[in-house]
């Protein structure tokens, strides 16, 4: 019998190694072939693991009829050559022209994971848009792996993913992160960590780690600051992740970010894990997300967190529990917030344990990884979808 195939497919190769490395190592395991389509830029690596096959696609991250068109005959021609068993497509662009390709070159069984909902953030024509190429990616995918629940609720609910195709993995979520846990170190201690930043030992640290854009909610963030340094409390902001282009942070922001005396801003950081010890608080103001990662990883620390009541972050922070959450754009809410947990050493330490143990009960990626591998496993050798019209 013929080695089935899986295709994976991703608007970029930083993309694939943060989201896919584990479960590509799992699927070949499995004993399935495992190709990997994705953008890549001239002299970027373009093997995430060894055995990996790798076909790269141009495509522009933006709308882009013209170029758009282009990459969607790349994935035809790409899937009619290699006849995968799967394809599992996801972002935005990827899932929408891959969907497509994949249902012109007739792939069996083809899967959909929904990583988040970008139109959420989005209004007028823009969003309706959005609305209609999320559609088009669902229709074309015979399962559509919702992130996480509230991911899985909203498509439904907004008409983007039939009831019936909608999958979650798990009771909240369908990705974890490694439970396994650093050892600390004195060099990689939280006060040894401040004094290599530059930060004083008997500052408050606010952390946070992601893209530095507006939909994250920096300009918030900077305000949140701003606030609790005018009551009086000594904060300094710990910020890890890099000034995008799109979608950026007005001009003042930007500047207080890279010239402020309380803010020291490391800018991408591949293993960002050692400097959460680093953190009092981790705050989060985010608009828009699928699955919160960085809020797992603040999880694995003992941090709590203040975050925003929004599409991704709900199923991760229990409000109350293991953090407080706010409504996006209020950076006084988001102030308030940071303030009642800063001041109140004991409510700060519960909120970090019970985080800790949330993650250990929901969020063990071993069991996601296990059942997305027997999924794939089951559709790469089976002949067919059972009971999915083309």
């Amino acid at each position: 019998m013929q080695t089935p195939s899986v295709a994976f497919g991703m608007n970029s190769l930083f993309a694939v190694r943060h989201f896919l490395s584990e479960i590509l190592s799992l699927v070949q395991q499995r004993g399935m072939q495992v190709t990997v389509i994705a953008p890549a830029e001239p002299g970027e690596d373009p093997a995430p693991i060894p055995g990996v096959c790798f076909r790269r696609v141009t495509m522009q991250r933006e709308i882009s009829p013209l170029r758009d068109l282009w990459t969607l005959w790349q994935l035809y021609r790409t899937l009619r050559a290699i006849r995968p068993a799967v394809t599992n497509m996801s972002t935005p662009k990827m899932g929408l022209l891959g969907g497509i390709a994949g249902w012109l070159a007739g792939v069996p069984h083809r899967i959909y994971t929904l990583r988040g909902l970008r139109y959420e953030t989005t209004r007028s024509w823009k969003r309706m848009l959005l609305m209609v190429c999320e559609r088009i990616a669902c229709l074309t995918a015979h399962q559509v792996i919702c992130i996480s629940r509230s991911v899985k609720d909203a498509a439904v609910r907004d008409g983007i993913a039939d009831p019936e195709r909608a999958v979650l993995l798990g009771e909240r979520v369908s990705e974890g992160i490694s439970l396994i846990e650093q050892a600390g170190s004195e060099a990689g201690s939280g006060s040894a960590l401040r004094c290599r930043i530059g930060i004083p030992e008997e500052s408050q640290v606010i952390g946070f780690v992601g893209r530095l854009t507006r939909d994250k909610g920096i300009q918030e963030l900077v305000e949140c600051c701003r606030i609790l340094r005018a009551e009086g409390r000594d904060v300094h902001l710990l910020l890890l992740g890099a000034l995008e282009s799109g979608d950026p942070v007005d001009a003042a922001t930007a500047e207080w970010i890279r010239s402020g005396p309380e803010c020291h801003w490391l800018g991408y950081v591949q293993d960002p894990a050692p400097y959460y010890r680093a953190m009092d608080l981790f705050v989060f103001p985010t608009y828009r997300e699928g699955l919160g990662r960085v809020l797992l990883e603040a999880a694995m620390a003992g941090k709590p967190v203040v975050s925003t009541r929004i599409t991704g972050v709900v199923d991760v922070v229990v409000d109350g529990e293991t953090g407080l959450l706010v409504p996006p754009g209020d950076a006084g809410a988001l102030a308030q917030a940071a303030g009642r947990i800063l001041d109140d050493p004991r409510l700060a330490a519960r909120m970090g344990e019970a985080a800790r143990c949330l993650l250990r009960e929901h969020f063990d990626n071993t069991v996601y990884l296990a059942r997305l591998g027997n999924m794939l496993q089951s559709l790469a050798f089976s002949a067919a979808a059972p009971g999915v019209r083309e």
